[in-house]
């Protein structure tokens, strides 16, 4: 598990409404409901979104995650092929209705799901655990979420070079990727990028400094 993942952490994530009213038990008791909850992030940017064109997005993630729980990747790089195949499966959504659907949201959709996923495993670590989250640390390969705070913070905070002037919810794969690739390279030993978002959005615990060089 992560180090600065842990109950009292994730229940001040609770209080302070990471998740919405409709979801207030716990644990969230299947991968459907975690994704909902990613997609309430992200589904105000996609304007018009038709029911087909959201199923197929949602879907999309709950397949990954599904499959991923039951076959863990051993490696970062098998773990990026597969997060990168999802992003794009969630981009023929746009096929399937008016809406635009781009990298950015997907990409976000995905993240977002995966945090959650593991919020849930790591407050009930030892108790009830519907997800079966694997022992093995897989966390650790997890991406770190993109969205405008977390963009210009790092941009305005720790000096990141902004890959494109459009919103995180634009971007394409090469912005993601560029993105992704500066968090990695200055992120300190010890911290993982998951933790990056623990950190930034809340003032307990350790502090970017310790974390990003």
């Amino acid at each position: 598990m992560l180090p600065n993942i842990h109950q009292t952490l994730y229940m001040r994530f609770k209080h302070e409404g990471y998740r919405k009213k409709e979801y207030t038990r716990a644990p969230v008791p299947n991968i459907e409901e975690v994704v909902q909850l990613g997609y309430l992030d992200v589904n105000r940017t996609i304007r018009g979104i038709e029911p087909e064109q959201s199923w197929w997005f949602r879907h999309s993630v709950v397949s990954f995650i599904k499959d991923l729980l039951i076959s863990p990747p051993k490696n970062q790089q098998s773990f990026d092929l597969l997060h990168e195949q999802c992003c794009k499966q969630c981009l023929e959504a746009e096929a399937l209705g008016k809406a635009r659907v781009h990298y950015g949201q997907a990409q976000k959709l995905l993240n977002m799901s995966l945090k959650y996923l593991y919020n849930e495993f790591a407050a009930y670590y030892g108790k009830i655990n519907y997800l079966k989250f694997p022992d093995n640390n897989l966390e650790h390969f997890f991406h770190l979420p993109i969205d405008s705070q977390i963009r210009n913070h790092l941009i305005e905070k720790r000096c990141f070079t902004n890959p494109t002037s459009l919103p995180w919810s634009q971007w394409a794969y090469s912005h993601y990727v560029s993105f992704q690739e500066q968090v990695r390279k200055r992120i300190n030993s010890g911290y993982k990028p998951l933790e990056i978002d623990y950190i930034l959005w809340n003032t307990k615990g350790a502090s970017l400094c310790e974390a990003m060089s």
